[in-house]
């Protein structure tokens, strides 16, 4: 009998990070994610054995190779779970408050301690197969989380994460916050020191390269996975009334940009804020496609020491989340 994606569910959990060359330890999911969409492979190379004989063909067998696993995750934004995420890719999170609703600062990790790398989680992939039919990926390491906005829909993200090579574990009973996803025309947007209201959709691409280390130490897995620098960009649309989002472009002004989403009041209020202090406009291009004059703006965040967290150093982005999760639940 065909399996019903809509059983489907996926949890995650924090993890220690393990030394380098120890495979990780799955943990048990503590929070559950809704998605919209999840593809998982685990990576196996396979190595062709084609040494010839005195046959006219060519391959004769496959020898396993290295094997790492691949996690995409789609979904719309909830103020609540898209923390750990944001953990997994900036890896410094700082939290404030003695109750809901707590605020929790992420920042890019600089510390020597842990050579910047942050958090790893495991993710636990039901599929509705049955009894034991979840696949738990550990040592996920985040490497990219694209926010996308458009005035008349949903905040929605795509992460990627690399992984350790899945194994399945008994089925965990999943208990989903009652949070909702952020719309994202509720945002309050200043851009150069001015709140605006000309933006109508765009993306903020949060991204750092991550790479499997291999070594010859009598494991397939990976020694390491491995979190390289980040880097921030994305791209705007406004509408065009005048010269001024143009001239950013024009005169190299590198202006700060924040995009500021709350609802709700009092233990129950969410936000989701990213603000990048020092920002390039790199193309901005007037658009006539339409009825009205639009103005399309790709941008990157640059390093800064305004976006830093407690490691010091400098940061492209600082993202704040205010939710109900408290201390130590991110990181």
């Amino acid at each position: 009998m065909a399996i019903p994606r809509s059983r489907s569910y996926v949890g995650i959990a924090k993890e220690t990070r393990p030394a380098a060359g120890s495979a990780p330890t799955a943990v048990a999911a503590t929070d559950y994610i809704p998605f919209t969409s999840i593809n998982v492979l685990d990576n196996i190379r396979y190595l062709d054995d084609k040494g010839i004989r005195g046959s006219m063909t060519e391959e004769f067998d496959v020898v396993q190779g290295n094997y790492h696993a691949e996690v995409d995750l789609t979904g719309d934004v909830y103020p609540d779970t898209i923390g750990y995420i944001l953990s997994g890719v900036l890896g410094e999170v700082a939290t404030t408050g003695a109750s809901a609703p707590y605020t929790h600062a992420f920042n890019l990790l600089n510390s020597q301690a842990s050579n910047g790398q942050p958090t790893t989680f495991t993710i636990s992939d039901y599929y509705g197969l049955g009894t034991a039919s979840t696949r738990q990926f550990a040592g996920c390491q985040f490497a990219d989380i694209d926010f996308k906005f458009t005035a008349d829909g949903l905040l929605t993200y795509t992460a990627k994460a690399m992984a350790y090579k899945s194994a399945t574990a008994a089925n965990p009973t999943p208990s989903f916050s009652t949070v909702t996803p952020v719309p994202a025309w509720s945002a309050t947007v200043s851009l150069n020191g001015s709140t605006s209201a000309l933006i109508a959709d765009g993306n903020c691409n949060i991204a750092r390269p991550v790479t499997p280390i291999f070594t010859i130490d009598g494991n397939q897995a990976p020694y390491q996975l491995f979190a390289g620098p980040l880097t921030v960009s994305g791209s705007l649309k406004l509408v065009f009334e005048s010269d001024t989002e143009l001239s950013l472009y024009l005169n190299n002004t590198k202006p700060v940009l924040s995009l500021d989403w709350t609802q709700g009041a009092g233990a129950a209020a969410v936000e989701v804020k990213l603000n990048m202090s020092k920002c390039a406009f790199t193309v901005a291009k007037i658009d006539r496609s339409k009825d009205f004059v639009e103005l399309d703006v790709t941008y990157k965040a640059l390093a800064n020491t305004t976006d830093i967290g407690t490691s010091g150093g400098y940061s492209p982005i600082k993202v704040t989340l205010k939710n109900a999760k408290a201390s130590g639940t991110y990181a």
